[in-house]
């Protein structure tokens, strides 16, 4: 099986994203191919869902901690079909800067 990487709306998924939504869809869709999934992924849409940034105080509760930005985080792509309620597949970025 040749495996490639795969659009979804606007967004072109690295090699790693493409095999991590093809091995999530494969379950579900029954499909065998990377060309399967990207004629599939043609009804759907993707949103990049970005780290929360909050303070460290909130984080810990009123600890005493400095006033910083809470660093890090992970960032998740999450895919969903645009034209019809169906599952949504969310999976770890493999961009986290």
């Amino acid at each position: 099986m040749e495996k490639q990487q795969i659009t979804v709306g606007y967004v072109e998924l690295t090699q790693d994203e493409s095999d991590r939504l093809f091995e999530e869809v494969k379950k579900d869709k029954n499909i065998e191919n990377y060309s399967e999934l990207q004629g599939l992924m043609d009804d759907f849409d993707s949103i990049i869902i970005e780290p929360e940034a909050r303070p460290l105080d909130e984080i810990l509760e009123g600890e005493d901690t400095p006033n910083a930005r809470e660093q890090g985080g992970t960032r998740y792509i999450e895919v969903f079909n645009k034209l019809e309620d169906d599952n949504r597949y969310r999976f770890k970025s493999s961009n986290q800067e």
